[in-house]
């Protein structure tokens, strides 16, 4: 076997894991899952927090209690990952699908995202750049408080959206599951160090306030409000950039995903 970092498992894990992979048992299975149960909370709690309209916080712990005890059965402890990376994917995936099969925003809300993202894609053809608050909010004969309050309230199905496309896909791993997949092929390393290179790529191309909301929102985990008031800027302002963001990205990876 192949010899763990000392940082992948605590050694107390390790002996745990060990016992589990040489005998099945149901009751070291138990004891791994109430031991990681935590973070199956924490990521529900994250994921109830980032979507305005995703209030069934009991229903996605449950689901992500049974994407857990799958990981457990799936973790190979050969393999130089850590545990919480390997099960974090398979639980927030697990949440992203209940999410989906809920269909849980409101077509109005769909319909606005929709409106709003054409007017910035017909500005930007027509200006020759991104356009600023002022400049939207005029092409849509509102107010810029009153485009902020939209943009607010599309926030969570932008990153939803993004969401999706990482965390489900019609291949047989989901994107995501790419960067701790445990085959040791050349052909699985060279696509996850591909993949890995096209989306640091991506994130080197944002512009620098954009590059800032994406590290402190999913490298910090800080919140909308929190990083409104560390830039000084408004709580819509830091949702544009957000969503602006993850639009690149997204675009990036879905031609990843089709070539």
């Amino acid at each position: 076997m192949q010899a763990l970092k000392a940082e992948t498992l605590p050694i107390q894990h390790y002996d745990l894991w060990k016992k589990y992979e040489d005998t099945q048992s149901v009751d070291i299975r138990n004891t791994l899952i109430t031991l990681y149960s935590p973070l199956v909370r924490q990521i529900a709690l994250r994921t109830t927090g980032s979507y305005q309209y995703v209030n069934f916080l009991d229903d996605l712990i449950n689901e992500g209690i049974i994407a857990l005890l799958d990981a457990i059965e799936k973790f190979d402890l050969s393999k130089n990952v850590k545990f919480e990376t390997f099960a974090s994917i398979k639980i927030k995936g697990a949440m992203i699908d209940f999410i989906r099969r809920q269909d849980c925003f409101p077509r109005r809300v769909k319909r606005m995202a929709k409106v709003l993202a054409e007017a910035e894609s017909d500005l930007c053809n027509k200006l020759e750049h991104h356009p600023s608050q002022q400049e939207l909010a005029d092409h849509l004969n509102m107010t810029v408080n009153e485009l902020g309050k939209l943009q607010l309230e599309v926030y969570s199905l932008n990153v939803y959206s993004f969401e999706q496309v990482v965390y489900e896909s019609n291949a047989e791993n989901t994107l995501a599951e790419l960067f701790t997949s445990h085959s040791d092929s050349p052909e699985q390393r060279l696509a996850n160090q591909e993949l890995a290179t096209t989306v640091a790529n991506a994130i080197e191309s944002l512009k620098e306030n954009e590059k800032l909301v994406i590290a402190l929102h999913y490298k910090e985990q800080l919140k909308i409000k929190d990083i409104a008031n560390i830039l000084n800027i408004s709580d819509s302002r830091v949702s544009q950039i957000h969503s602006n963001a993850l639009k690149k990205l997204k675009a990036v990876i879905e031609q990843y995903i089709t070539n």
